[in-house]
């Protein structure tokens, strides 16, 4: 009988089966100290990169308590997800992994949701496509901001990202920032708004000084001129979500 050779599938469903039962035990497991014989690791816990000491167990030290949560880890995750290729991004403000794209659910301060911001990476830059509902009718200025928002507070995402510190717009002969959209975000007179945008420049790798990942999307009241500086007279912040990473 000829035995068939493993695939690569075969590994990744393997890998799935321990995953699950590994993310079982953890709950027991999760104030006992782990032991691992290694000089640098990166361990991946609620959904965020963490480094581990140089030296993990060998001498009493203690794995991250992060590695668990609510007795499972995201550890697997992250992982089939490297070896399939497929990004994983972790929204800490709604408690949810995407996988493919790094989806950001917009909402208004009250905590209304909107819908979500799928962004993509592309050679060149960022695939950004929107998919709201029950926004004003009209244009809306719209920009990636430099910090998350906290507690639902717009304000808080401070300015436009713009690590070039060049001035904002792309009709501005100084502009643009990284984070400036090349046109408006249009809510049809039913409020919805379906489109799709390309941020040129940015990604969304962890360590870049170009990664849009961790930051916010901000929906302004009005539109967006193009080339006041700094947010092209668009007006109050209406929506908004985090980026994961």
């Amino acid at each position: 009988m000829n035995k068939k050779p493993i695939s690569k599938k075969h590994v990744v469903v393997s890998f799935v089966c321990g995953a699950v039962l590994f993310s079982g035990l953890s709950a027991v497991a999760a104030d006992t100290s782990i032991s691992a014989m290694v000089s640098k690791a990166t361990f991946f816990a609620f959904g965020e990169r963490q480094a581990a000491p140089s030296v993990t167990g060998s001498n009493g030290a203690k794995s991250p308590a992060a590695l668990t949560y609510n007795g499972t880890t995201y550890v697997p995750v992250r992982a089939i997800g490297d070896m399939l290729d497929v990004p994983v991004y972790w929204d800490a403000s709604n408690n949810s992994i995407s996988t493919g794209s790094a989806k950001t659910i917009v909402k208004s301060a009250d905590g209304t949701v909107h819908g979500s911001i799928d962004l993509m990476e592309e050679k060149g830059g960022v695939r950004v496509k929107v998919s709201l509902m029950n926004l004003p009718p009209g244009p809306h200025g719209i920009h990636v901001h430099q910090m998350p928002i906290k507690n639902n507070d717009f304000a808080t995402a401070l300015g436009h990202f713009n690590p070039t510190r060049d001035e904002h717009g792309h009709h501005n002969p100084k502009g643009t920032h990284i984070g400036d959209f090349e046109k408006n975000l249009m809510a049809t007179t039913k409020g919805t708004a379906v489109q799709e945008f390309f941020l040129e420049g940015a990604n969304l790798k962890p360590d870049s000084p170009m990664s849009v990942a961790g930051r916010s999307i901000i929906i302004h009241a009005a539109a967006d001129d193009q080339k006041s500086d700094p947010a092209g007279n668009s007006g109050d912040r209406i929506a908004g979500g985090n980026i994961p990473k």
